[in-house]
């Protein structure tokens, strides 16, 4: 049986599923109750339910609250909006070195 190991959503560091760590129904997972609680990890008395959605969990962090979102979904919206591809950005930024 192997052990997996996982970047923690909060400072990055490196954890593994066989040892304490903190997950949240929506997929997010943090190595620690710290790091757990900066990204607004909580258990839900009631279960979480999104707005417009009919499905409940019992746990909730920031992300499955859209109160944040992830860089790599921050950084596909801009190039969205500016009509630019990640190649034009990249590019760009090497110009501007």
């Amino acid at each position: 049986m192997g052990v997996d190991w996982y970047a923690c959503s909060k400072c990055n560091d490196a954890y593994c599923d066989a040892g304490d760590y903190v997950s949240c129904e929506c997929g997010e997972s943090w190595c620690s109750d710290e790091c757990a609680e900066e990204d607004k990890f909580q258990n839900e008395e009631d279960g979480f339910t999104p707005i417009g959605s009919e499905w409940s969990q019992d746990t909730s962090c920031k992300y499955c609250r859209k109160e944040d979102f992830d860089s790599e979904t921050l950084l596909e919206f801009l190039l969205k909006e500016l009509k630019m591809s990640r190649k034009e950005l990249i590019k760009q930024y090497k110009e501007s070195e």
